[in-house]
């Protein structure tokens, strides 16, 4: 049987490669051998480990006690919760979030406005292309960063800040559907809530009472004081990633995004009921199961630094499938990228726990994050234990689940 490949300019979308009918992905989306171990079929990995009760699973929490109204006194159940946020973001820095107070038809709304979008003919999306290459990474695109390596990741995806409402670019919020704009607000909004109570729970896990609002402040403002907020600008960013991957005939030698972890404080993701998500835990890759109504939370890279270490980062990927597109919206909770220095708050740091990571700005640890991969790269040096960087893949036992 003749294997047919296409060779896509790098302009190119993923979707219309997709669409192509190839049988082969060119070389350029061809992961190095050494990324390959665990990689598959998202569809027959989830198949295969559907009833197998021996593989661990990402923590399930209910985080409902802290939303009741009656739950201004601590409570048995409320510290319950606590703990159980404490403890997925340290063991695993990732947990499905149910009880989190966001409707249903408010996630259905924002899916289907996504998936309208991404149904529109790719000239029609092209209206709101991104240009990385001029430092416009907001809009339409297929991938937010060059990889010095040369290669691709098998997805498109749409990225734009969506709070606070004031710092948005609104020329690359589509018009199409019509609804697209107020459902995306309406999401951002109470997203923004919900990153205000899980800051607030894992402040109480790593300070107790009367520190409940240590996280937020210093993401804000760069202090975990209990000063209140002096500006009333000073606020969390947002930022919005729809990822699409389309279908793809050699899913074991592809990648809907490589191996990373994120530079945000938090990661909320809610995707189309399609599998993908991998995160590393214990040295294995784990796929994420459907855990229908939940949220998914990421611990990231801003998180772990504030923590000093005591809450993790974690390392994950998106892997693709031959028969279905997958969908994932991801927002994405940052500090302001100039104005906040980041460093572990001064209560964790002690004579038997120095700082295990030195004062940044969110830019200044998202530059030296790419440049230390372009290091990585170009002379395969990981920096000596750096705390900053996701390990070597080589160093990486691949088993799925």
């Amino acid at each position: 049987m003749e294997t047919k490949t296409v060779q896509v300019p790098m302009g190119g979308r993923v979707e219309a490669l997709s669409a192509s009918g190839l049988s082969a992905i060119p070389p350029e989306y061809v992961r190095p051998a050494d990324e390959r171990a665990g990689l598959g079929d998202a569809f027959d990995l989830a198949r295969t480990h559907a009833h197998d009760h021996t593989v661990p699973r990402i923590p399930v929490v209910d985080i409902s006690p802290i939303l009741d109204p009656a739950a201004g006194t601590t409570t048995r159940r409320t510290e319950e919760c606590v703990e159980a946020v404490r403890a997925a973001a340290a063991d695993w820095g990732v947990m499905h979030i149910a009880g989190h107070g966001i409707p249903g038809d408010v996630m259905d709304r924002l899916r289907a406005a996504g998936a309208a979008f991404f149904a529109l003919p790719i000239h029609a999306k092209e209206a709101y292309a991104n240009d990385p290459a001029a430092g416009r990474l907001q809009g339409y695109g297929s991938r937010l960063a060059a990889n010095a390596s040369g290669h691709r990741e098998w997805e498109d995806y749409l990225f734009h800040l969506v709070h606070p409402d004031r710092l948005a670019d609104h020329a690359c919020w589509p018009t199409h559907p019509p609804d697209y704009v107020a459902v995306t607000h309406d999401f951002a909004r109470r997203v923004r809530g919900l990153a205000s109570t899980l800051l607030t729970v894992l402040s109480l896990g790593l300070l107790g009472p009367g520190r409940a609002d240590a996280l937020e402040k210093a993401l804000i403002t760069g202090r975990g004081d209990a000063l209140p907020l002096e500006k009333e600008d000073e606020d969390l960013l947002l930022q919005l990633k729809i990822n699409y991957y389309p279908r793809c005939p050699q899913p074991e030698l592809a990648v809907g995004v490589e191996a990373h972890t994120d530079v945000s404080a938090l990661s909320f993701i809610l995707h189309n009921g399609v599998p993908g998500l991998q995160v590393l835990h214990g040295g294995r890759w784990v796929t994420a199961r459907d855990e229908p109504g939940t949220i998914i939370v990421h611990v990231g890279d801003a998180l772990e630094i504030l923590s000093n270490g005591r809450y993790t980062s974690v390392l994950h990927r998106g892997l693709v499938n031959r028969d279905a597109v997958r969908v994932s919206w991801v927002v994405f909770c940052e500090p302001p990228p100039d104005t906040v220095l980041l460093r572990p708050l001064p209560e964790l740091v002690t004579p038997h726990s120095p700082p295990r990571f030195t004062p940044r700005t969110f830019k200044q640890h998202l530059d030296r994050k790419l440049f230390k991969k372009q290091q990585e790269l170009d002379h395969q040096d990981n920096g000596g234990g750096d705390h900053d960087a996701p390990p070597p893949a080589v160093q990486v036992q691949a088993t799925t689940n």
